[in-house]
């Protein structure tokens, strides 16, 4: 089976999560300044089978977009 990979992308951190093989459960992996989000996830990537990546779009508690 594969995971699942969600990414709450930040202006300064990024928060990365992932479900177990079987898409039932999602737990917090790491969180990562965003400068280095892209070696993370080459690195996730080679060694996880990944199916689907789901990024959050950015929004405060209002539901207004923010950075």
């Amino acid at each position: 089976m594969s995971q699942i990979i969600a990414i709450d992308y930040g202006k300064a951190r990024c928060g990365i999560a992932a479900t177990d093989d079987l898409q039932m459960i999602a737990s917090a992996l790491t969180t990562v300044e965003t400068k280095n989000l892209l070696a993370l996830l080459q690195k996730y990537l080679a060694k996880n089978n990944i199916e689907a990546m789901v990024i959050a779009l950015p929004t405060d508690l209002k539901g207004n977009m923010s950075e």
